[in-house]
């Protein structure tokens, strides 16, 4: 049985330190917490930062958020590996390039290059599961770190289960002030 967790990206202060794949999903565009997330990452050193979307932090946001960690700004903004794949046939050959270094693995909106309605649906499900296999041998290694935004749609509701299965944990990311809310509540 997988490990589900409610946690906000405030609360989670580094990669996971142990290989194994954690599966994050996102309710909500959370930009601010998730540019404070990857300067938190790239304050801890080198990882890997496969991103799926098109949502990447502004520099100024990023550099000030970096700021509150170290006056090294452009030293520690080097640490993130940046890949951006546009495609999931790109995805895959990003996580094959991965696994030449032992550096931690984010990756931001995995399943986003598999809603491409231009490719057949057998051709993104056999890719898919290529990748989710590529996840669990890097995995083995190293920290595999995924987030994913939730989305009402009939591909994500075909695609999620086949990552989910590849996660050892699974954490529902809620937004700050949902998890403000119910700690109250406990008070």
């Amino acid at each position: 049985m997988k490990k589900r967790f409610s946690i906000s990206l405030a609360n989670l202060p580094r990669l996971p330190l142990s290989p194994q794949v954690s599966l994050g999903v996102i309710r909500g565009k959370q930009h601010k917490e998730l540019t404070e997330l990857i300067a938190r990452f790239a304050y801890c050193g080198y990882f890997h930062f496969i991103v799926g979307g098109e949502w990447l932090p502004d520099q100024a946001s990023l550099r000030r958020s970096v700021r509150r960690y170290t006056t090294a700004v452009n030293e520690t903004l080097d640490h993130p590996i940046l890949g951006r794949p546009s495609t999931c046939l790109q995805l895959r050959d990003q996580l094959t390039m991965a696994d030449a270094q032992q550096h931690p693995i984010f990756i931001l909106d995995f399943l986003n290059q598999f809603f491409d309605p231009d490719l057949d649906i057998s051709l993104r499900e056999r890719v898919l599961d290529g990748c989710c296999q590529r996840v669990q041998l890097l995995s083995q290694t190293k920290p595999v770190f995924i987030l994913i935004h939730w989305l009402p749609t009939e591909d994500y509701q075909r695609f999620f289960p086949v990552l989910a299965s590849t996660a050892d944990e699974i954490l529902e990311v809620e937004e700050n002030s949902q998890i403000a809310e119910l700690q109250y509540s406990l008070l």
